[in-house]
């Protein structure tokens, strides 16, 4: 994969996200190297035309920074979700849920789920929209995973089930609700996305 300036940045950021925790700049310094070969060994996803390119940076950074820091699994997904939390830089990229449910968005992922299944790149996600029911605002059922794929080649699957955890994180920064009963991660057939314009975790 082509380590470009958005890959750069985004490297940027995630180092200074987890600053405050890992005040060694040696040790972020030694995180963002790693993370740079992580990404130039990664499978080609589609770069900046993938809607979930900054999911698949983001689980390099995690891959690079437990092989670095010297940290526990735990602790790192801690840092990253506390760090990300109080990011105003994610606040803004997640945005919020004004028009999140409208129709042109649902039509865009139609047309974005339609293009996963033709399975143009390995490492890409493969997902399904689920329509609007008496529960939840709509759905997405993601049957393959780039996220799972990337920690697969790094020999790292059992990272995949921490880097879940910061969906539901990132779901309540835009103010919504998600439900989620299986997981990839977890060795189930797929993730059952479901969206809510509550927030809260059902």
């Amino acid at each position: 994969m082509k380590y470009d300036g958005m890959c750069s940045i985004f490297g940027m950021v995630l180092n200074g996200i987890v600053k405050e925790k890992i005040a060694d700049k040696n040790v972020r310094k030694d995180i963002k190297k790693c993370y740079k070969e992580i990404v130039l060994r990664a499978k080609d996803i589609g770069g900046s035309k993938n809607n979930l390119l900054s999911s698949y940076l983001l689980a390099a950074y995690f891959i690079a920074m437990n092989r670095v820091d010297k940290l526990t699994l735990e602790e790192n997904i801690d840092i990253m979700e506390q760090g990300m939390r109080k990011s105003k830089i994610i606040k803004t990229f997640m945005g919020n849920s004004d028009g999140y449910f409208s129709e042109k968005k649902m039509a865009f992922r139609r047309e974005w789920s339609t293009k996963t299944h033709e399975r143009k790149f390995e490492n890409n996600w493969v997902v399904d929209v689920v329509e609007k029911s008496d529960d939840f605002e709509f759905g997405l059922d993601y049957t393959e995973c780039g996220v799972c794929k990337l920690c697969r080649d790094e020999n790292c699957f059992e990272y995949a089930k921490y880097l879940c955890r910061l969906d539901y994180m990132l779901v309540e920064i835009m103010g919504l609700g998600l439900r989620r009963t299986m997981t990839l991660a977890d060795g189930d057939d797929k993730c059952d996305f479901r969206f809510l314009k509550t927030g809260g975790k059902l």
